[in-house]
């Protein structure tokens, strides 16, 4: 039987709780990498939904690791990075391993004296050649272009890479140790959960989430890469407009063009800014009454999703679903008309290294 989106998504949370049970060995070469230098800053390259999983595991990386993380996209690495440090610790972020832009960038951090190891799905694919170490993050196999469990078990690895690099020089203890990763397995837990639930607030609100003529989705600190990935994930699978807005930046002249035929989703994760992501929900029915919310509060009120509590620095496993969900249920319904000619502009212009046989997955 042929793999659908929604078998990846809801296998996206026994993967999670494996590769949590499995961490030290998952991590052990990253973490071993990390290791040989005392490293003041964390460069993560990415592309497309990569950058968004990543996005959604910066901050707690800076929180445990001590030092300045960014994300930036393979293409302005490339061409527009100036300033090197050879503390600098990078990451190269791509599932299928073959981007051209990304591979590129890191053989100019490899040139400027930088540390560049790899993250991938497949660890046979060209970007083996550009790097110090190349690792497996563990997802498995994943032939759909439309990643989904590729996101939660990206996020999960540099979550778990965090945890343990921390660990290994000292800046956690053994008991935070356990308890992040204890966490983790009740954050797999609830992804099963909030899978189910979604698929039921899906079909409670199907009319709607088909007709999307124009999505605005609104995250604030993590859940602002669960906000990127949403918006991705509804433009590609579903053919409409969505863009990702840092929650309080909406109000600052996005909302403007909110009116009655947008769709708004606003994702509350917990934290101090739980409270401001609930207000604007409650009041910005005075501009669309197509307006959706994903949090951990007690509503009735078919369109907004409950999930269990869960910690604000993890959540991002959990609010991607139902967008993943929205996306998957989308595809089944839209056939893009353009697509054979999108393919062949894309492979015109270039930006992936062809198969070499070797490889799994997309």
């Amino acid at each position: 039987m042929e793999e659908t989106m929604l078998d990846y998504i809801k296998e996206s949370s026994t993967l999670v709780k494996n590769n949590t049970i499995n961490s030290r060995e998952l991590t052990k070469e990253a973490v071993e990498k990390y290791l040989e230098k005392d490293f003041n800053r964390i460069i993560i390259i990415a592309s497309g939904s990569s950058y968004n999983g990543c996005c959604c595991s910066r901050l707690f990386m800076e929180k445990l690791l001590k030092v300045k993380v960014d994300v930036i996209t393979s293409f302005s690495f490339s061409n527009f990075e100036t300033i090197f440090d050879d503390r600098t610790f990078v990451f190269g972020v791509g599932q299928s391993g073959r981007s051209f832009n990304t591979n590129d960038a890191l053989d100019k951090a490899r040139a400027n004296g930088l540390t560049a190891v790899g993250l991938t799905g497949n660890v046979e694919a060209i970007m083996k050649d550009h790097v110090d170490t190349i690792c497996n993050w563990g997802m498995g196999i994943e032939k759909i272009g439309f990643v989904t469990k590729g996101v939660a078990t990206l996020t999960t690895f540099l979550d778990l890479f965090a945890i343990e690099a921390a660990y290994r020089k000292g800046l956690i203890t053994i008991d935070e140790n356990h308890k992040y990763h204890e966490e983790l397995l009740h954050v797999s837990d609830v992804m099963s959960e909030t899978y189910n639930n979604a698929l039921k607030w899906y079909e409670d609100n199907e009319e709607e989430l088909t007709d999307l003529k124009r999505v605005q989705i609104l995250g604030y600190g993590n859940s602002y890469g669960a906000a990127l990935e949403g918006a991705l994930k509804i433009a590609e699978c579903t053919g409409h407009g969505a863009t990702a807005y840092e929650m309080e930046e909406f109000l600052h002249g996005p909302s403007i063009e909110t009116n009655r035929d947008r769709t708004v989703i606003i994702i509350d994760s917990g934290d101090k800014p739980s409270t401001r992501a609930n207000l604007i929900y409650d009041n910005i029915h005075v501009l669309t009454d197509r307006v959706f919310l994903i949090t951990n509060k007690n509503y009735s009120d078919k369109k907004v999703l409950t999930y269990a509590n869960v910690p604000e620095y993890f959540s991002t496993l959990v609010t991607c679903i139902p967008f993943q969900i929205v996306a998957a249920k989308g595809r089944d319904k839209w056939v893009n008309p353009l697509d054979d000619v999108r393919k062949q502009m894309n492979d015109k212009i270039g930006y992936k290294a062809p198969k070499t046989g070797k490889e799994l997955g997309i």
